[in-house]
């Protein structure tokens, strides 16, 4: 029923209200600090309807009267329908005199009580996006409509009134997409939304935001933003519970009298990997920009932390480490123990450097507890040079920078790969016994290559009496009672006698281990390549729950060995069979000119790969410059293919395509080679490779431009069946 009240009457009875006005608790559900931590699987964010609830009266504050206003002209308030006004002002403006308010809530009953106000008045209707815009639609039902607020203009002379309905416009993104279960502790999440006051983040097992039902609740949301747009991240812990799905929430006020703004369902996934070892995240994650260095992170630790363990552990060892992000911390990382902590500002600025992390959890497994004088300064005379060094307990940290060089650098992906050449670079046949340095990754690569731990028995197993050279050493320290040097010219230490027990007497020294190492980068008798091959990989393979080593290789691949000959004039009318195909693989894109350039048959856009751009290494280990593989969608027969270089539209000729590669495919696995290019300076080149059929076609770039930079630049690839 509507109620008209005077303006007086309507203080007290505010007054009244504001005094019987009462403050009440909600108690929030915790997570289960016992419960296992889950990542999960996002699926895109649906819109909801919110559900009717019975909604809390909200204050109502009352502005002064203007005396100016016409005393007949009033104000909407009514007890009529739930959520009151609570914003009000009188407005005078000129001839028209109007009540204005500003409303939130789910609109229950109001479109009745407007009804009844405004009968026999023209009455407009619209609906208001986050940019301002207006639309006029039909009579609202707000009872069905999520709205942040609704402004009334009413013209009394004219009997005309607006409605104008803010609508909430907000959006859930997941900050991360591919992490599954037991990834780490929460799930991180964007949003960003129109509402600029406090709001809630719930996490529900069903659709709806209450704080009663909810796994998870994050109060009083902070916002940032400008033009009515707000965004923010938010973050949750759900339980692991494979097959359930969970809600994720954007609501208003505390989600059980207000609307949900936005929902985006979770569904629990079984763990990518099922093993004995755990990590964890904690710290401010949600504040790392890049979506994939969480996923990334998650690979790292469980196909390198399982094979150290596997490697150097006795058993004793942590099985569960924590990754931490600090917001605070002015550095790049360090390791306290079991927990692996990295600055924000540092992963933002480099995305892809994730080694320290490998070099990290290798001290977790390595427990030496200051038994090689760790932190301390000992200097020593090199007998061969008659200088002096100081080695700053340089076995702990480079054999932490092997840890991560073999099982995370070389172990299970080319994306991370690190490329040195030992013939070429003297810098790291002797680096001076520095606590960190690249030759000691190459130096104790070559450990294992010359003194490795040899299954003598065949029994799968080793006792110390089968251990090389750097096992040894590390059972010598783990073993201690007490601390030692690790001078790498003392034939009396410890150190130094695990070393000439492991060479059984061919060396005496670490030294001379070094010099051996030198002798063989220079004689080419060591040349590095990867793992492999390397005789002890069995100790870390066919462990639970992960998979096997990829083994990452340098190795060269051989050049195509038939050459056709150019056609004296380029094809480029015609159907081309490879305009518009798939690109399936490709080495590097700018944002600018991306690959697809490359396909869309306009020969005035182009593709730009930069060598700087190429986030896998396995076309620097190939020995390639770039590579894009395309697919045709079924197989096709041609006889003809064209490359437009950059030259043909750019006064640089420097620019063109020096040597490269055709390759086709009908299954994707087995491909051949029919035509290799080499020393080209032509703007346009056209080739007839013969009656070919395939659905797959790659281009393999050798050399991509005259001047060797690395950075491919084509303007088109064609192909035809003349």
């Amino acid at each position: 029923m509507k109620r008209i009240l005077p303006l007086a009457l309507l203080v007290i009875c505010l007054a009244l209200a504001l005094v019987a006005c009462g403050e009440s608790v909600t108690t929030t559900a915790e997570p289960d600090s016992t419960t296992p931590s889950a990542g999960v699987t996002t699926k895109v964010p649906t819109a909801t309807t919110p559900v009717e609830t019975t909604t809390a009266k909200p204050d109502v504050t009352t502005e002064p009267t203007n005396p100016g206003i016409d005393p007949d002209v009033e104000p909407i308030v009514t007890d009529d329908y739930t959520a009151i006004p609570n914003k009000f002002e009188w407005v005078s403006d000129g001839d028209v005199d109007y009540s204005k308010f500003d409303y939130s809530g789910t609109g229950a009953k109001v479109v009745s009580t407007l009804d009844g106000k405004y009968n026999g008045w023209t009455k407009t209707w619209n609906l208001v996006g986050a940019d301002g815009s207006k639309s006029e639609v039909a009579k609202i039902d707000v009872r069905k409509l999520q709205t942040v607020g609704v402004n009334v203009t009413e013209d009394k002379t004219a009997k005309t009134a607006v409605f104008d309905f803010v609508e909430i416009v907000s959006k859930v993104e997941p900050s991360w997409k591919s992490v599954t279960a037991r990834a780490g502790s929460y799930l991180m999440f964007e949003f960003t939304t129109n509402m600029s006051g406090s709001f809630y983040m719930t996490v529900t097992a069903k659709e709806g935001g209450s704080k009663a039902s909810a796994a998870y609740t994050q109060d009083g949301v902070t916002v940032t933003g400008a033009n009515g747009k707000y965004t923010g991240i938010a973050k949750c812990t759900v339980p692991y519970q494979p097959g359930k799905t969970f809600y994720i929430n954007i609501c208003l006020d505390d989600g059980a009298t207000y609307p949900i703004a936005a929902t985006v369902p979770v569904t629990i996934t079984t763990a990518k990997y099922d093993s004995d070892y755990r990590l964890q995240f904690i710290g401010e994650w949600e504040q790392v920009r890049d979506p994939e260095y969480l996923p990334n992170l998650v690979d790292l630790f469980y196909n390198v932390y399982p094979r150290l363990y596997a490697r150097f552990a006795f058993g004793t060892e942590p099985k569960e480490i924590t990754f931490e992000a600090d917001k605070q911390y002015d550095g790049v990382a360090y390791c306290a123990g079991t927990r692996v902590c990295v600055s924000v500002d540092y992963a933002n600025s480099n995305p892809r450097d994730l080694g320290f992390f490998s070099h990290e959890i290798t001290h977790s497994v390595q427990q030496y507890n200051k038994l090689t004088n760790y932190g301390g300064k000992n200097t020593y005379r090199d007998p061969a040079t008659g200088k002096d060094i100081v080695c700053n307990s340089w076995w702990t940290e480079n054999m932490a920078n092997f840890g991560g060089f073999r099982y995370f650098h070389w172990g299970y992906s080319t994306k991370f790969v690190q490329i040195y050449n030992v013939q070429t670079q003297s810098s790291l046949w002797n680096w001076g016994w520095e606590p960190y340095g690249d030759g000691s990754k190459l130096f104790l690569s070559y450990i294992d290559w010359k003194f490795p731990s040899v299954d003598a028995n065949g029994d799968k197993k080793l006792d110390v009496s089968e251990y090389g050279v750097i096992d040894l050493v590390n059972y010598t320290i783990k073993t201690a009672t007490k601390s030692f040097s690790d001078h790498p010219f003392d034939p009396n230490t410890p150190f130094n006698q695990a070393v000439k027990t492991a060479t059984k007497g061919v060396c005496n020294t670490m030294e001379e281990v070094r010099q051996l190492y030198e002798a063989d980068c220079k004689n080419k008798v060591f040349v590095f390549t990867g793992f492999k091959d390397y005789v002890d990989n069995w100790r870390t393979e066919d462990l639970p729950g992960i998979p096997n080593p990829t083994y990452p290789s340098l190795e060269k691949v051989a050049k195509g060995d038939k050459t056709n000959p150019t056609l004296d004039a380029a094809v480029t009318e015609g159907e081309n069979l490879a305009k518009g195909a798939a690109v399936i693989e490709f080495s590097a894109e700018a944002s600018r000119n991306p690959v697809k350039n490359l396909l869309d048959g306009d020969l005035e856009t182009f593709w730009h790969g930069a060598e700087s751009g190429i986030g896998d290494h396995k076309y620097e280990l190939m020995g390639i410059s770039h590579s894009v593989i395309i697919d045709l969608g079924e197989v096709k027969s041609f006889n003809t293919y064209t490359l437009v270089n950059r030259g043909s539209a750019s006064s640089n000729k420097l620019f063109n395509t020096k040597e490269w590669e055709i390759l086709i495919s009908e299954d994707g696995k087995t491909w051949t080679s029919v035509d290799y290019q080499t020393d080209n300076t032509a703007d346009i080149v056209s080739v007839n490779v013969g009656a070919q059929s395939a659905r797959y076609v790659e281009l393999r770039i050798h050399t991509a431009d005259k001047s060797n930079t690395g950075n491919a630049r084509i303007q088109e690839f064609m192909l035809f069946n003349k």
